[in-house]
């Protein structure tokens, strides 16, 4: 048996019971204070303007201005608008005032930098206090005459930029003094030092060679009254032989002669004779040559509290050997070393 078709279901139409309207969003206005806005204080607008958007601690300012939290891209934008909390609205008032009593007091202390306003020390540094000059302040936003800190700031750093170009500049000046020596070329005052040097070696070598000619002069005079004493003590003895002879002579005269030649020997002064020089051959030894340490030793001592302007190598030499008795000639070199190293 055949199915019979079925029949076509009728659609029927939907019938709205009831509808839901989308909530209208508020819009935000900010509300007109009685004090200069935040934007033209400039110490507040320096103070924010080291704050990210981002910073909870804006998000706190901007409870306290308006109620809300306030998003990151316009958070800074009506903070600068704010004028002061509505005088009429007991609402935002009152949710100023609670919002700083639950405050810490690290939150007050930065608030009160933020605005520029005196954290306080005493009575005016506990928390009751920072609380009324915030709240204060939020009613009625004002510069507080202090000295303008994005102006301190550049000034600061202006003086730092002009340090680092000082420093800089040393530095360059340092390197091309460096470069000069490396390159032959020095600098005035290293010329200086060795034209003075120069100038002392100088002074050093006709010191010395003024030194010599004194010396010489000296042995030159020394010489001298020892050739003027021998000459007087053979004219002495040759009067005492003759004398000598004459008594001889006469010795069958009268007694008043020899009365006054007695008279004038008494009369006459007593030279005083010096004994004659130790000859050679009567020596036992002969002397042997100084060591290097005597003398040094002997040089040291004939230099000390000596007119250094009046001494030559030679007369130290010639002292050397009168007082060493031995001919130092070849102790030339060695003596001049000694003596130098005690002049200096």
């Amino acid at each position: 048996m055949a199915e019979e078709p079925r029949e076509k279901r009728e659609r029927k139409a939907t019938v709205e019971v009831y509808s839901v309207a989308s909530p209208t969003k508020k819009e935000f206005v900010i509300p007109e204070g009685a004090g200069t806005k935040v934007g033209d204080i400039p110490n507040v607008e320096f103070a924010l303007g080291k704050f990210r958007s981002d910073d909870e601690f804006l998000k706190t300012v901007h409870r306290l201005m308006f109620g809300t939290p306030g998003k990151a891209t316009i958070i800074k934008k009506n903070i600068r608008a704010f004028s002061g909390l509505p005088q009429d609205d007991e609402k935002a008032t009152t949710r100023a005032e609670d919002m700083l009593k639950r405050a810490f007091n690290a939150t007050l202390n930065q608030l009160l930098d933020l605005f520029d306003l005196p954290r306080g020390s005493g009575e005016e540094g506990k928390k009751e206090a920072k609380e009324k000059r915030i709240f204060a302040w939020l009613m009625k936003p004002t510069q507080s005459g202090n000295k303008n800190l994005k102006e301190a700031a550049e000034a600061k750093r202006e003086k730092a930029a002009k340090k680092r170009d000082r420093v800089a500049a040393k530095k360059e000046k340092a390197a091309s003094k460096r470069a000069k020596v490396s390159t032959g070329k020095l600098p005035d005052d290293v010329k200086a030092i060795k034209a003075e040097l120069n100038a002392l070696a100088a002074r050093q070598a006709a010191l010395l060679k003024k030194l010599e000619k004194a010396i010489e002069g000296g042995a030159k005079k020394k010489a001298a009254p020892k050739k003027k004493a021998a000459a007087e003590d053979s004219e002495d003895e040759d009067s005492e032989d003759e004398e000598a002879s004459d008594e001889e002579a006469s010795d069958e005269e009268e007694e008043e002669v020899a009365e006054e030649e007695d008279a004038k020997d008494e009369a006459a002064p007593s030279q005083k004779e010096e004994p004659p020089p130790p000859s050679p051959a009567v020596a036992t030894s002969a002397p042997t040559a100084p060591t290097d340490e005597e003398l040094e030793y002997a040089v040291k001592e004939m230099l000390a509290g000596v007119n250094l302007e009046s001494v030559s190598m030679k007369k130290i030499r010639v002292d050397l050997e009168e007082k060493f008795g031995v001919p130092l000639n070849d102790k030339k070199s060695i003596i001049k070393e000694f003596a130098e190293k005690y002049i200096s």
